[in-house]
């Protein structure tokens, strides 16, 4: 990042923690291009300007223009309340970022110009109850395992999470298993090889194989690129 910006992470209020992971803003001094790497979670964004924004879950990575002077707030929500927060089937914003007028409508994102109007909305979000089991379940257990524990088939477990978080279950385990690598090699740096095994890669190589195709660059370079964010 350049010298002056700034990126910071707060806690949700507990009435929105249900459906908000956490709430977040950047300030960007002069334009950059910004590597955004799959994360298993949409995004509100509410830049200074009054345009709003839905970022919707991605398996690849975005690489977008922030211009000189950019201020957003961020309110990131977890992956089993998409479908339910924006009144749609989460496939349809999958690596996309749309205009928040085309999801929930001009009325809507007007009134979410208001704070008290953001918070009646996010406390009246209901994510589905089996969508947020089965993303539990597969941060630790195969597709199989988890369709089992649900009791329903593999298929059916493709189109729940699918029409909810906007991710089949593989694509959203590949992204779970990127920040399982990416919380291990920050926290420990200890190496790739054993940041690899802590996040279930079977070698570097897959590794690296697999870091390419979900950030567009090495292991070693989106490391780097993380540490220079303040």
């Amino acid at each position: 990042m350049n010298e002056g910006d700034i990126y910071r992470e707060w806690e949700a209020p507990p009435a929105w923690r249900h459906a908000v992971s956490c709430c977040w803003e950047q300030c960007v001094v002069a334009d950059r291009h910004q590597r955004v790497v799959p994360d298993g979670h949409a995004d509100l964004l509410c830049h200074d300007s009054g345009v709003i924004e839905v970022v919707g879950l991605a398996d690849h990575v975005a690489v977008p223009l922030l211009p000189q002077g950019t201020r957003i707030r961020g309110i990131r929500l977890r992956p089993e309340a998409v479908a339910a927060a924006f009144a749609t089937n989460a496939s349809e914003l999958a690596n996309l970022t749309v205009a928040a007028e085309d999801v929930l409508g001009a009325r809507r994102v007007r009134q979410l110009t208001d704070g008290r109007a953001i918070d009646t909305w996010l406390r009246s979000i209901e994510p589905d109850e089996r969508t947020a089991n089965a993303v539990h379940l597969l941060a630790t257990r195969p597709v199989t395992d988890t369709a089992d524990e649900l009791g329903i088939t593999i298929r059916q477990l493709r189109r729940v999470l699918a029409a909810n978080i906007g991710l089949t279950p593989k694509s959203f385990q590949r992204v779970l298993r990127l920040q399982r690598f990416l919380a291990s090699a920050e926290r420990s740096r200890t190496g790739l090889a054993a940041a690899a095994a802590d996040a279930g890669y079977a070698d570097q190589p897959h590794l690296t194989r697999e870091v390419v195709d979900l950030t567009g660059t090495t292991p070693a370079r989106l490391l780097e690129e993380r540490r220079q964010v303040p």
